[in-house]
């Protein structure tokens, strides 16, 4: 590994150990108020410079939710300019991530005619960056009009047929929307992976990346099937795949617990620490999350580093979002830390 690559992974693993740890979390969940969070954030290593200027008295939800996005962005942001190894392409799919992200919720708000909470919500430095006009996409009158915003870019290749003929027949699956669009997302970047990276590397981010998928198709099959009745031929699952064989699918489609499933992914290598958490969402964040954290603290690769950092940093704003609108409303502590992935 070269020396480039070693002072990357080294600052990965650096900006991992300054995270939130589980003794966060717990302080943070006795928290009485909304404000206490974010003043207790605001001490933290990872959030003290993002919410140095912040009164946390006064300060939004939406708008703090915004200012934690933008410091993942900053963050990866700052690799790209220290980056001097081929991991640094990894920053272009880092923001087509968030990109897609808002594009899901600017549909869903023209769907749903919510369109002036999409446009109150949208970050500003997401929308600076992005291929797509987000807030011409979030203020569209129709999903015609939306499809329309899209036609220039390649999304619209993967959606726009379905947002034409969901606008004809007053019937959208959002489901399907994200399906189609995160399959090309995933396409994209397997696509990279292969052409930019060799061997073991290769592998290992490939690894990285179907692991994720798995996890994805494990969530759908048990929205659909077990509480929707849906029949697994009409689930829409991605096609890519890791250890999720046709036979494991049809195995887990017939699972109607967290339980049951932690067991049989334990069977296929899925393994985690603890008990199975109660609900299936929980339960494959987690296992990621494990995987993830062994990735940083064993791989060599510059490329897998920068990976599995941005996982983790995602499912750290998902908790504090969690920890947000659990004290919002009242829940007590020892729920709240049921609910976060750790």
């Amino acid at each position: 590994m070269s020396l480039s690559s070693n002072a990357v992974v080294a600052k990965a693993r650096a900006v991992f150990g300054r995270m939130l740890k589980p003794e966060d979390y717990n302080q943070l969940a006795s928290k009485e108020t909304v404000g206490d969070v974010f003043a207790y954030l605001k001490q933290t290593p990872r959030f003290e410079k993002t919410l140095a200027s912040v009164n946390p008295q006064i300060i939004h939800r939406g708008q703090l939710e915004n200012l934690m996005l933008k410091s993942v962005y900053e963050i990866f942001d700052s690799f790209r300019r220290f980056d001097f190894t081929e991991s640094t392409g990894f920053f272009k799919y880092i923001v087509m991530r968030l990109e897609i992200e808002q594009i899901i919720l600017a549909v869903q708000s023209v769907w749903c005619e919510s369109t002036d909470e999409y446009i109150a919500s949208l970050p500003l430095f997401v929308s600076k960056s992005a291929s797509v006009d987000l807030a011409a996409l979030g203020t569209s009158a129709s999903l015609v009009e939306a499809a329309e915003i899209l036609r220039p870019t390649p999304y619209f290749k993967a959606v726009g047929d379905l947002m034409m003929s969901s606008a004809e027949s007053g019937s959208f699956d959002v489901g399907e929307f994200e399906r189609r669009i995160y399959t090309q997302y995933y396409m994209r970047l397997l696509k990279a992976v292969d052409k930019e990276y060799k061997g073991t590397e290769r592998k290992e981010l490939r690894r990285l990346i179907l692991r994720g998928v798995d996890m994805a198709n494990v969530v759908t099959l048990y929205r659909y099937n077990a509480i929707f009745g849906t029949e697994l031929s009409q689930i829409p699952l991605f096609e890519f795949k890791y250890r999720l064989s046709d036979t494991v699918i049809e195995q887990l489609v017939r699972l109607d617990s967290a339980e049951k499933i932690a067991a049989q992914l334990t069977e296929i290598g899925y393994r985690f620490e603890g008990e199975a958490p109660k609900t299936v969402e929980l339960l494959t964040e987690r296992i990621s999350l494990d995987f993830f954290k062994k990735s940083l603290r064993l791989s060599q690769s510059s490329a897998a580093a920068y990976f599995a950092l941005s996982e983790c940093l995602s499912i750290e704003l998902k908790n504090i979002k969690t920890l947000i609108e659990g004290t919002r409303y009242g829940m007590e502590g020892s729920r709240i830390l049921e609910l976060l992935v750790i």
